[in-house]
């Protein structure tokens, strides 16, 4: 037999080589680039029963897809009906791996069906997004389902009701000590709360009763009622044609300023209690007429409806103003400006 040269046999070796490598890439190639396969079934009910109207039927979405790809899952509307089907619930989408390259994604939809008959299930597209960012659709396969009915055919006899049923019923006083053991402490705890909560509640209240004290004013009557004059003034009432506020206001100021002035309680009494009030005060004797002129125009807007002129309603804060002023004693001379007594010389 002839022997081979040792070149010849390097040669060989080599192509043998390359061979496999090639045979190996192409493994390779194929193992990471494949189509994704679209699975539908139904979960086969317990014992292999056969489905009955009202039965809640399992559909499993199952995709087999490249590791590096993505699979968005169709979501149907639950409660609602999805062909001759309605959605009960459906799972969120899992995904679990299959070695190095493959991906399974695959969720459950619970659907139902209340009629006798055979069904298939409505078209249903997955979303397949690859790894170059491409994408595309994949069909589910259609699922072929038959409903049968929870009567038995040709059965229409009469049946009796059957009797209630009877279950042994357990003692039931080891619950009733076993709740009374723990009502008990309970019932301690909430009545020592209930105690403690009125108590704290009862010195809060007191707290809370009592009178804040009311800030004093110490200006003089006239400047606080000049200030609130002025901020009457500052609203433009009658320029709204609020003359109601408008009235309200002045004739509060000029009260407020009769208490101040005079301890006469003015807020507290109507015109007619207030003449009656100056008739026998000796104090404002002077200047009752013109308060009271103000007082009774006020009650015609407030209470009669009656509509001022725009110009009565701006005078009258000048009214008020003057009747202030004139109400208003002159303040004393400091003492060192009093006139002093002439001392008498005493010739010595």
């Amino acid at each position: 037999m002839k022997r081979l040269k040792p070149t010849t046999l390097r040669f060989i070796s080599i192509l043998i080589v390359l061979a496999m490598l090639w045979a190996l890439g192409l493994t390779v190639a194929a193992a990471q680039s494949f189509d994704a396969k679209v699975s539908f079934f139904y979960v086969p009910p317990p014992d292999d029963e056969a489905f009955h109207v009202g039965d809640r039927i399992t559909l499993r979405l199952e995709v087999r897809h490249p590791a590096d790809s993505y699979i968005e899952m169709p979501t149907l509307p639950e409660g609602e009906e999805w062909g001759d089907f309605e959605v009960a619930s459906q799972s969120e989408p899992e995904v679990s791996r299959r070695g190095d390259n493959v991906a399974i994604t695959h969720k459950d939809i619970v659907v139902t069906l209340f009629e006798p008959g055979q069904y298939q299930t409505p078209r249903l597209l997955v979303n397949h997004r690859l790894a170059d960012g491409t994408s595309e659709e994949l069909a589910a396969p259609v699922i072929q389902l038959n409903i049968d009915s929870i009567l038995v055919e040709d059965d229409t006899d009469l049946r009796d009701i059957k009797e209630q049923a009877t279950l042994p019923v357990p003692p039931i006083w080891p619950w009733v000590l076993l709740s009374i053991l723990v009502a008990l402490p309970i019932a301690g705890l909430i009545a020592a709360g209930g105690f403690w909560l009125y108590h704290r509640l009862k010195q809060r209240n007191q707290l809370i009763d009592m009178p804040l004290p009311v800030p004093i004013d110490t200006r003089p009557p006239e400047v606080i009622a000049y200030a609130e004059l002025d901020r009457i003034e500052a609203l433009n009432l009658p320029a709204k044609e609020q003359y109601k506020d408008h009235y309200t206001l002045v004739t509060e100021c000029l009260r407020r300023y009769i208490e101040g002035r005079y301890q006469i309680p003015a807020l507290e009494r109507t015109t007619d209690e207030l003449r009656l009030t100056f008739a026998h005060s000796a104090s404002i004797k002077d200047q009752r007429r013109k308060f009271i002129e103000i007082f009774t125009e006020s009650d015609l807007v407030k209470f009669a409806r009656f509509r001022p002129q725009l110009e009565d309603a701006y005078e009258l804060i000048q009214k008020a103003r003057k009747i202030v002023q004139t109400t208003t004693p002159a303040p004393e001379p400091p003492d060192d400006q009093l006139p002093k007594e002439p001392v008498e010389e005493v010739a010595v």
